[in-house]
């Protein structure tokens, strides 16, 4: 019975897969992580290794590319699966050998039919060896077999560099945008260091006003009691003179 190893970080995609893999009649090794996925892989030998693009530790991507260095599992088919498939994953998928990328969460059992579709085709060069052959044919694969570690590691190289390329353009963009971000604050800084200056100077005249007020009212509070003798003042000298000069008296005696 075919094995199938499954890796992926998400305890919910590695139990949909293996219960849609068992009900194909195919037993399932699970892997948490990448690391432990290269581990398995070593010591179960599995038919076909299903990868997640993205892990913690270990990314499909090197699960994959491990898988085809070693000489013991380099003809293990090897699916890997993404949230995402556009055209970045499919250039790693082919730089790293998988042998496909299918989008999760699966639909249906595109799952199950992919992995029998791989399995099948697994099994066709061990058939077509079977059959009389030219025998003088069969040498002719090893230089194929021999050049094949030197293209893989070209093009994962040339997949790495057009990688760190594009994550320069990023860092590049979010530098700019950090500094267009300091500006604004540097700007909010000096906007809000003119605005204390402000409520700093109001504060200072706003002092000197009520200190100005409270000088007049001690002003006003010294002056009343003259103000009051000034007033009796006046209404005695009124009183004095409506008794002096009363109708009637006066100039003619």
């Amino acid at each position: 019975m075919p094995t199938i190893l499954v890796a992926d970080d998400s305890l919910s995609v590695r139990k949909v897969a293996e219960r849609m893999l068992t009900e194909a009649g195919l037993e399932v090794a699970l892997a948490a992580n990448g690391e432990e996925a290269m581990n398995l892989a070593l010591t179960t030998k599995p038919d076909l290794v299903i990868a997640d693009v993205i892990m913690p530790d270990k990314s499909g991507f090197e699960v994959c590319a491990y898988i085809r260095a070693q000489a013991s599992l380099a003809n293990t088919p090897v699916l890997l699966v993404s949230g995402f498939v556009d055209d970045d994953v499919t250039r790693q998928a082919e730089a790293c050998r998988a042998d496909g990328v299918i989008k999760k969460p699966f639909q249906g059992p595109m799952l199950r039919e992919r992995v029998m579709e791989l399995l099948a085709a697994r099994k066709e060069p061990a058939v077509q060896a079977a059959a009389p052959g030219p025998v003088l044919e069969m040498p002719m694969a090893a230089p194929a077999a021999a050049a094949a570690p030197a293209a893989q590691l070209e093009e994962e190289v040339r997949s790495l560099r057009e990688t760190i390329q594009r994550l320069e353009g990023r860092v590049a963009e979010q530098e700019k945008g950090l500094a267009h971000l300091e500006r604004q604050l540097q700007a909010f800084r000096e906007n809000a260091a003119w605005t204390a200056a402000q409520v700093q100077a109001m504060d200072a005249r706003l002092t000197e006003e009520e200190k100005h007020s409270a000088e007049l009212r001690k002003r006003l509070a010294e002056l009343e009691p003259a103000a009051a003798s000034a007033k009796q003042l006046l209404q005695t000298l009124a009183e004095f003179a409506r008794h002096t000069l009363k109708p009637g008296e006066g100039g003619e005696r």
